[in-house]
């Protein structure tokens, strides 16, 4: 079985898995009941005519969806005691991981999808900055994709599915607020360390239209170290 055979029949069997489960409907439905809730708020109640507020109550959602989304991906494997019948097929380790990785980041690029729904009375009856939205939302793409790759990893070391999603949360809200630690620093190196590793931080730049290379390429880091040790971890089940 070629690299891409084996990656295609990973990512169709994870997109048809959340498709089958009342657990993946139920975490899209409060992802965008809260989605609209920020940006009613935000928009009609408090007449701010912008997306950097709701996009940044996306942001602190997310921390808590994506760990209810990752969750099942390795600990329902375990569950079901199908993890032995996928590492005996011929495949890469690292096809699993990637494959199962991208079925999970189609599921959440189509709730981001969904919530552009929200752009249509704010044009409509607004004049936002086109710019800041498009920026803003490739910083919660990037966001999303770090914490999933983050979730997975954490469900891949646990068989229970509720214990990798406490897991995870918790260290999802650690980068989120690390930034905070900065005025308890005193040396220059280190505050600037402590901003470099603040989720919040870096989105913020996105939020105001700030497309900076060293946030994009933190995120992209964080995804690449998070499946690699994910990678090397289930090699070593193997």
């Amino acid at each position: 079985m070629n690299a891409m055979t084996g990656l295609k029949a990973i990512y169709s069997k994870e997109i048809l898995s959340y498709f089958r489960s009342p657990i993946a409907y139920f975490v899209i439905a409060v992802f965008l009941l809260g989605t609209g809730y920020f940006f009613t708020y935000n928009i009609f109640l408090t007449g701010v005519g912008t997306m950097d507020s709701t996009l940044q109550n996306m942001g602190i959602l997310l921390l808590i969806i994506a760990p209810v989304l990752t969750m099942r991906i390795f600990s329902a494997e375990y569950n079901a005691r199908t993890m032995e019948l996928l590492m005996t097929l011929p495949i890469q380790t690292w096809q699993v991981v990637v494959g199962k990785y991208l079925g999970t980041v189609t599921i959440f690029l189509l709730m981001t999808l969904a919530t552009c729904i929200n752009l249509i009375p704010l044009y409509l009856y607004g004049t936002p900055q086109t710019l800041n939205i498009l920026s803003g939302y490739i910083g919660f793409i990037l966001l999303g994709m770090t914490c999933i790759a983050i979730g997975q990893f954490f469900s891949a070391l646990t068989e229970n599915q509720i214990v990798a999603a406490l897991i995870t949360i918790p260290v999802l809200l650690g980068f989120w607020f690390v930034g905070h630690l900065q005025q308890l620093q005193s040396s220059i190196m280190m505050r600037d360390l402590v901003a470099h590793l603040s989720f919040a931080l870096h989105f913020a730049d996105f939020i105001r239209g700030l497309l900076r290379s060293d946030g994009v390429i933190y995120f992209l880091a964080v995804i690449a170290a998070a499946l690699t040790l994910n990678t090397s971890y289930l090699q070593l089940r193997r």
